[in-house]
C-alpha cells in the first residue's frame, strides 16, 4: 500500500469523499460565502438607492434655482404690480415648481421600476436556459449547449481522479449561483475524447469560456489564481471570479474594504482554499485575496 499522498492528481481517500468530514466543512464554507455574497448585493443596492436619491435631490435643486431665477426676473419686470398681485404670482409660480418636481420624481421612479422588471425578466430567462448551477453534460450535448441561446458559456473539463478538478468544481458551484449571466457546465474528459483532442487539452482542470459558441479564453490548471505560490491549491473564489470577469462573461468587482469589514463584524469568514487541513486544524484564516 502507499505510504502517503504523492500528488494532487491521486484519488481521494475515504476522509475526503463527498460524505467525509472535509466536505461537510466545505459545505459550511459555501453557506458562509453565500451570506457574504448576499451582504455584498444588499450593500450595492443600498449604494444604488443612495445615488438615486442624491440624483433626485440634485434635480430638485436645479429646478428650484431655475424657477427662482425666472421668478426674480419676472418680479423685476413687473415691479409696478401691487403686493397682492405679486403674492398670487409667487404662489402660482411655486405651485408649478412643486408640480414639476413631482413629475420628475414620478418619471425617475417609473424608470427604476422598469429597470427592475427587466432584471427580473432576464433572471427568469437565464434560469430557463440552465443558468444558476454547475451542470454536468455529455459529449453529445457539448455543441448544442455552447452554441444555444446563452451568450456566455463556461465549461470545466474534469476527471474524477483529479483532486484539483474537485477544487475547481467547488468554486464554480459558488460562481454559478451568484452569476446568472453565464451558463456553467462540466464535462468528463474520459467520456469526451473528441473535444479533448479538438481543444488540445493537456492540463487539468481546464476551463474554457465561449461567447456565442466561439472560444474566447482558456485557463489551464490554477494558473495565476493562487496568492501564495507555495500553496497553489489554496485560493479564494474571488480570484477565479476576477479572471472570468476579465473575459466579459460575468460582472464582478472585488468587495470594498467596507464590505470586508462588515463581513468580519458579522463573523462571516470567506475562504477560498479547499484542501487546507493545516489552517482548519489551527483555526488560522488566510487573506481572502
Amino acid at each position: 500500500g502507499r505510504e502517503g499522498r504523492k500528488g494532487t492528481n491521486e484519488k481521494d481517500d475515504v476522509d475526503r469523499a463527498p460524505t467525509g468530514a472535509a466536505y461537510k466543512e466545505l459545505h459550511q464554507h459555501q453557506r458562509q460565502q453565500a451570506k457574504a455574497a448576499t451582504l455584498a448585493r444588499e450593500q450595492a443596492d443600498a449604494r444604488e438607492r443612495h445615488e438615486e436619491n442624491q440624483q433626485i435631490m440634485n434635480v430638485k435643486e436645479q429646478m428650484r434655482r431655475m424657477k427662482f431665477n425666472d421668478l426674480e426676473k419676472e418680479n423685476a419686470d413687473n415691479h409696478d404690480n401691487d403686493n397682492e398681485s405679486e403674492s398670487e404670482d409667487d404662489d402660482d409660480e411655486y405651485g408649478h415648481l412643486l408640480d414639476d418636481e413631482d413629475d420628475v420624481l414620478h418619471a425617475m421612479r417609473q424608470a427604476r421600476m422598469a429597470q427592475l422588471k427587466q432584471q427580473q425578466s432576464q433572471r427568469a430567462t437565464n434560469i430557463s436556459l440552465g443558468h444558476g448551477s454547475l451542470r454536468t453534460i455529455t459529449q453529445d450535448e457539448f455543441l448544442p449547449e455552447c452554441t444555444g441561446s446563452s451568450k456566455y458559456v463556461i465549461v470545466h473539463f474534469y476527471h474524477d481522479d483529479f483532486e484539483r478538478c474537485k477544487i475547481m468544481d467547488y468554486h464554480l458551484k459558488i460562481i454559478a449561483q451568484e452569476h446568472l449571466e453565464a451558463k456553467l457546465l462540466r464535462i468528463d474528459v474520459a467520456k469526451s475524447p473528441f473535444f479533448v483532442s479538438k481543444l488540445h487539452i493537456k492540463t487539468l482542470p481546464a476551463l474554457f469560456v465561449f461567447d456565442n459558441g466561439k472560444q474566447i479564453a482558456q485557463l489551464g490548471g490554477f494558473d495565476g489564481l493562487a496568492k501564495n505560490p507555495k500553496k497553489p491549491d489554496e485560493w479564494h473564489t474571488g480570484r477565479l471570479q476576477e479572471w472570468i470577469a476579465g473575459t466579459g462573461a460575468i460582472r464582478y468587482v472585488r468587495p470594498t474594504e467596507e464590505v470586508m469589514e462588515e463581513q468580519k463584524r458579522l463573523g462571516i469568514v470567506v475562504r477560498g482554499n479547499v484542501y487546507s487541513d493545516r489552517e482548519r486544524s489551527s483555526g488560522a484564516v488566510e487573506d481572502e485575496y
